[in-house]
């Protein structure tokens, strides 16, 4: 995998196919709820979720963006492409079939930043990918997904098309499997692992995987077919391995008020440093500044904070070049 993004004039820095889920965030005292006790609820809200935090926090670093995706024909759906609009994200070539529910995640969240996540989904058949679909992938100068668009609305072979489109166009590939890395099945995960150029994944699914930790984790899943393969490991910061470079780069310290989101967020910014030609060790460390300042934010989406806040945490390191506007 080339170091240095294509010059080619393209309609898109990043599109993102699947996974448009709408998050319903219940903030609670305290986790974990206990049958027959009470407690108290700190209001209800509708917020983006999935994938769409990934769209947002690109925005915030300045790429054009496009959701390539799937919401119902309800109000759910609605507040989606309302939402993403207002972000700035292209949102017309969003899918909105008949009679299917847009996909939802209850999250409740407490005050030391610990989650549950409950999804909720219609019992429908996938739904084939418009053809078109590929056509924008091929605009794009990279494109993301996810293990949630394996499993949820969208036929997995559409998926898996659109990246093997995307893959002989040149066009670099990011995924991350995310917790649904657990049901995947390998006749799903190995094409699409073969077909990709970056993996981003926390150190517990990449250990569910290969059984390894760490630098070892990475350097295995690396030989799966991933040239590049990005650990999530939180407050501890992230491992890449990249080609023969192997390095971990240290978190920022911030008072965490809420994790939701946090590691898709990484994902837009790591992919915002990659296309502006950041080095390894810049993309680590925009993406880890990323993470840690949504980490000290309430909730995800339209709640990722500016590019600003991201420089500051950056406190003058060389990677705040890499942020736009």
């Amino acid at each position: 995998m080339s170091k240095s993004a294509s010059s080619e004039t393209k309609r898109y820095d990043l599109a993102v196919l699947g996974d448009l889920v709408a998050d319903i965030i219940l903030p609670v005292t305290s986790l974990p709820l206990r049958a027959d006790e009470h407690g108290w609820a700190e209001g209800l809200f509708t917020e983006l979720g999935g994938a769409c935090t990934t769209l947002v926090a690109a925005r915030r670093m300045g790429l054009s963006v496009a959701a390539l995706g799937m919401v119902g024909d309800d109000e759910y759906g609605l507040k989606i492409l309302k939402m993403l609009d207002g972000e700035g994200v292209d949102v017309s070539h969003i899918f909105i079939p008949p009679e299917r529910q847009t996909v939802l995640c209850v999250v409740i969240t407490d005050r030391d930043g610990q989650h549950v996540f409950l999804g909720i989904k219609d019992d429908k058949p996938q739904e084939r990918c418009p053809p078109a679909w590929q056509e924008i992938v091929c605009q794009a100068r990279s494109v993301f997904t996810n293990g949630y668009t394996l499993l949820d609305m969208l036929d997995p072979g559409d998926v898996l098309s659109a990246l093997q489109v995307a893959r002989a166009a040149g066009i670099p590939i990011f995924f991350d499997p995310g917790p649904s890395v657990a049901s995947l099945p390998p006749a799903l995960l190995d094409p699409v692992l073969s077909t990709i150029d970056v993996l981003l994944l926390t150190a517990d699914e990449a250990k569910h995987l290969t059984q390894a930790t760490g630098r070892d984790a990475a350097r295995e899943l690396q030989t799966w077919g991933p040239q590049v393969v990005v650990l999530k490991m939180g407050a501890a910061g992230c491992i890449v391995a990249a080609g023969d470079e192997l390095f971990r780069y240290p978190g920022f310290d911030v008072q965490v008020v809420d994790t939701v989101g946090a590691g898709d967020a990484f994902v837009g910014a790591f992919i915002a440093g990659y296309l502006r030609g950041g080095s390894w060790q810049e993309c680590a460390a925009l993406a880890n500044a990323m993470g840690a300042a949504v980490a000290a934010t309430q909730g995800a989406g339209r709640c990722v904070p500016a590019a600003a806040q991201v420089i500051e945490l950056l406190a003058g390191d060389a990677a705040g070049r890499l942020v736009g506007g």
